[in-house]
C-alpha cells in the first residue's frame, strides 16, 4: 500500500492511465448541493491562493495494455467523475485552455482503449459521460452526468472569475491517494474499504456484500459475474428489501438470528466460515434470491402454494420468509414434493392467521423460524418439527371462535377482515379474488341513521359490540352507492352480487339485526376453522422429545438431558442441567458484567442463587457462590427469567436428548 497527498493534476495527468470504475460500484448519484459546493470550493481556491483538501481516493492498480495502468477506484468515484466534468466544462468555455486540458487530463492520446478516454465509468453512466467527452451535446435520456455537465457550464458563465482563472486554481485542489494492490502479501483492499465505509452511512448491506464478492476478482471476473448474478438480483428488488433478503437468506444458512444492522458482518462471517468462492457464492445468491422473489410477489408455479404466499404477504409477516426459502430448496432438490411444501405452508398460513384474528403476539415468530431451518432436528421429519415449535402457542378452535365472535377484525392491521372475506369466497367458488379491488360492506352501517335505530333494538349498542366482527362484514363492489341505506334497500344489491359471500346474506336473512350478526358469525368462523384447522398434535411422550428449543417455550423436560446451550452464536456442550446453569451465567458475566449486576438486583433470583441458604453450591469463574440445587424445569424457569432480564431471549435455545 502506498499512501500520501497530491495535487489533483498530477494525478489526473498520469501518462496512459485510464480510472476505472468497477461494474458493482454504485451509479453516479451527485446532485446540484454537491456540485455546487464543490465550484464554491474552486471559487474559494481562486481567491485565496491557497490549497484546498477535497478528500481521499482509494484505488487499485492493475497493468492495462501496451504499458498502459489501470486504477481501479473503490473510493471517491463521486468527486472523481464531478471533477472531470468541471474540467470538461472548464476546456469548452475557453479555446486557450482547451487542448491542454483535453490532452493532459481527459484523454490518452496514445492509448486507445476506452476510447481515448482517461476516465472510464459504470456502464449505466458510461454512454452519458462518453458523450459529454466527445461533445455531444444532445442526449435523450435523463442522466445525472448531463446534468451536472450543463450545471457546471453554468455556473463557469454565470461566475464572476474568468473560466482561466478556474481552470489554474484547480491545481490547488489537493487530496490524498491510497494505492493498493491485489497481491496477496499486501494489504487487502476490501479491509480499507470496510475501515472508509465504518460509519454505514455511504453504502447499504447489499452494497457492503457485493462489494465484498467481488473486490477480490479483476475485472474480467467482476464484469462477468456481475452480469451473470448481481445486476439480475438489483432488478428484483429495491436497495431496502434486497438487504432484508440477505439477512433471511443468512437464517437458512446459519439457523441463527441476524440482526437488521449486522447482515454484512454475519455475510462475511459465513462466507469465510464456509470457505466459499465469490461465484460459488453468488449462484447460491441468484438460486434463493429466485425464492425469494416468487415469496415476495407470490407467483409459483403451483397455484396452491401461490394462494398461500398471497394471504401470508396480506398478513404482512416476512419473518416466516427463511422457512418458505428454505422449503423450495428443499423441492428444487428433489428432498420433498410440491404437496409436502403445501402441506407444511398451509399448516403454518394456519398458525399465523389464528394468531393474527386472535389478537395474540408473534414475538418469538422470529426464533420458531431460526429453529425450523436446522433440518437436522427430529431426524429430519418437517411436519413433526414444524407441529412441535408451534403446538404452544397454537390457537385452538375455542379460542378462534371467541375472538371472531367479540374482536373488532375491521381494524386489524394489514386488512385481516377483507383478508378472512376474501378466503372465505375463494374456498366457496374457487376462483382468484383480486384482493386490491375487493371492498368491505358494513351491513349494520357504520353510520347509524334515525331508521336504523327505530328497526333495530339497541341498534347503537349491537354495532359498537359486533359492528366490526365478521359476521357484520361482507365483499361488494358498490358499497358507497349503498351507504347506510336499510337493510331492507341493501338486499336488491345483495342478490345480484357476483360475490357468493354477499347473495347469501339476501338469501338467508329477512332481517338483519344482533342475532343476524351471531348467527352468521358462527356459520362463517365454522368455515374458517375448516379452512384454517389446528393440525392434530399429539402430545410428545419422553421418547420423542429431542432436540432444540428457545429458551421461552414451554416443554416437559422430565427425564431429559440437556446436551448444548446457545448463547447468541456460541455453543457450549454441557452434560447437566446445573452445568448449564453455571455455563448460562459465566456467559453473562463475561459478555456483560452490568447485565450480571441486574441480575443479582433482581429480588426472587438473588434469593434463589445468591442468598447464601446453601443446599448444593457452586463458584462461578468471578469467584461468586450460587446455589445450583434445582429441578430442570426450575433451572430453564431461572435462565429465561435472567435472559428477559438481559433482553437476550431470541439469543438463548438449547438441545436435549
Amino acid at each position: 500500500m502506498k499512501a500520501d497527498s497530491i495535487h489533483l493534476f498530477d494525478f489526473l495527468g498520469s501518462g496512459k492511465t485510464i480510472f476505472e470504475i468497477p461494474v458493482f460500484q454504485r451509479n453516479y448519484e451527485w446532485g446540484r448541493d454537491q456540485c455546487e459546493q464543490l465550484f464554491k470550493d474552486l471559487t474559494l481556491a481562486v481567491q485565496n491562493d491557497t490549497d484546498h483538501f477535497i478528500g481521499a481516493i482509494v484505488y487499485v492498480t492493475e497493468t492495462g495494455n501496451k504499458m498502459s495502468h489501470i486504477y481501479r477506484i473503490i473510493d471517491g468515484q463521486q468527486r472523481l467523475i464531478s471533477l472531470t466534468l468541471l474540467l470538461k466544462a472548464l476546456s469548452e468555455a475557453d479555446e486557450q485552455d482547451q487542448a491542454e486540458i483535453e490532452e493532459e487530463y481527459l484523454t490518452n492520446k496514445y492509448l486507445a482503449d476506452n476510447g481515448h478516454l482517461k476516465f472510464k465509468p459504470v456502464e449505466h453512466d458510461y454512454e452519458a459521460f462518453s458523450s459529454v467527452m466527445n461533445g455531444i451535446t444532445q442526449f435523450n435520456k435523463p442522466s445525472k452526468v448531463i446534468d451536472n455537465y450543463h450545471l457546471f457550464q453554468k455556473l463557469i458563465t454565470n461566475s464572476d472569475i474568468d473560466s482561466s482563472q478556474l481552470y489554474e486554481a484547480m491545481n490547488h485542489f489537493n487530496m490524498v491517494y491510497i494505492e493498493l494492490s491485489n497481491n496477496p502479501n499486501e494489504e487487502n483492499p476490501q479491509v480499507i474499504f470496510e475501515s472508509l465505509n465504518s460509519t454505514g452511512v455511504s453504502l447499504s448491506p447489499s452494497d457492503l456484500v457485493r462489494n465484498f464478492l467481488l473486490m477480490k476478482l479483476d475485472s474480467q471476473q467482476q464484469a462477468e459475474l456481475y452480469k451473470k448474478y448481481w445486476v439480475k438480483m438489483e432488478r428484483m428488488f429495491p436497495t431496502k428489501t434486497f438487504a432484508e433478503f440477505i439477512r433471511h437468506y443468512l437464517v437458512v444458512k446459519t439457523h441463527v438470528s441476524v440482526k437488521k444492522n449486522d447482515v454484512y458482518g454475519s455475510y462475511k462471517n459465513y462466507f469465510i466460515t464456509e470457505r466459499l468462492r465469490p461465484e460459488k457464492a453468488l449462484a447460491d445468491l441468484f438460486k434463493f434470491a429466485g425464492y425469494y422473489d416468487q415469496i415476495l410477489n407470490h407467483k409459483s408455479n403451483d397455484v396452491t402454494f401461490s394462494k398461500i404466499l398471497s394471504h401470508i404477504n396480506v398478513m404482512d409477516i416476512k419473518v416466516v420468509f427463511p422457512y418458505l426459502m428454505l422449503l423450495l430448496d428443499l423441492v428444487d432438490s428433489g428432498q420433498i414434493k410440491q404437496a409436502e411444501l403445501n402441506e407444511l405452508a398451509h399448516i403454518l398460513e394456519s398458525y399465523l392467521f389464528r394468531l393474527k384474528a386472535c389478537k395474540m403476539p408473534s414475538n418469538g415468530l422470529d426464533k420458531i423460524v431460526v429453529a425450523l431451518c436446522g433440518l437436522s432436528q427430529d431426524g429430519g421429519n418437517l411436519k413433526t418439527r414444524l407441529l412441535r415449535l408451534l403446538k404452544n402457542k397454537f390457537p385452538d378452535d375455542d379460542k378462534l371462535s371467541e375472538s371472531l365472535m367479540k374482536e373488532d377484525l375491521y381494524h386489524q392491521r394489514n386488512h385481516l377482515a377483507k383478508l378472512a372475506l376474501v378466503i372465505l369466497e375463494e374456498h366457496r367458488t374457487k376462483e382468484t379474488i383480486d384482493f386490491d379491488n375487493a371492498q368491505v360492506e358494513h351491513i349494520l352501517p357504520q353510520r347509524l341513521n334515525a331508521e336504523w335505530r327505530l328497526q333495530v333494538a339497541n341498534a347503537d349498542k349491537v354495532k359498537e359490540q359486533y359492528g366490526n366482527t365478521i359476521g357484520n362484514l361482507t365483499l361488494t363492489m358498490y358499497n358507497q352507492e349503498m351507504s347506510n341505506n336499510l337493510y331492507a334497500d341493501k338486499k336488491d344489491f345483495y342478490k345480484n352480487s357476483n360475490v357468493s359471500l354477499t347473495r347469501e346474506i339476501a338469501k338467508s336473512y329477512d332481517h338483519w339485526n344482533r342475532e343476524a350478526i351471531i348467527d352468521r358469525t358462527e356459520k362463517m368462523t365454522k368455515e374458517l376453522t375448516n379452512i384454517f384447522p389446528k393440525p392434530n398434535i399429539k402430545e410428545a411422550n419422553e421418547e420423542e422429545l429431542s432436540g432444540e428449543y428457545t429458551i421461552d417455550q414451554a416443554i416437559d423436560v422430565t427425564g431429559k438431558k440437556p446436551v448444548f446451550i446457545t448463547l447468541n452464536e456460541n455453543e457450549y456442550s454441557v452434560k447437566s442441567w446445573r452445568q448449564m446453569l453455571l455455563t448460562f451465567l459465566n456467559d453473562i458475566w463475561n459478555k456483560d458484567s452490568l447485565n450480571y449486576e441486574r441480575i443479582k438486583a433482581n429480588p426472587q433470583l438473588k434469593r434463589m442463587l445468591f442468598g447464601g441458604n446453601w443446599h448444593h453450591p457452586s463458584r462461578l469463574e468471578n469467584g461468586t457462590i450460587v446455589e445450583t440445587n434445582f429441578s430442570a424445569t426450575v433451572i430453564l424457569a431461572i435462565i429465561a427469567k435472567i435472559s428477559e432480564i438481559c433482553d437476550i431471549t431470541d439469543q438463548v435455545s438449547y438441545s436435549i436428548k
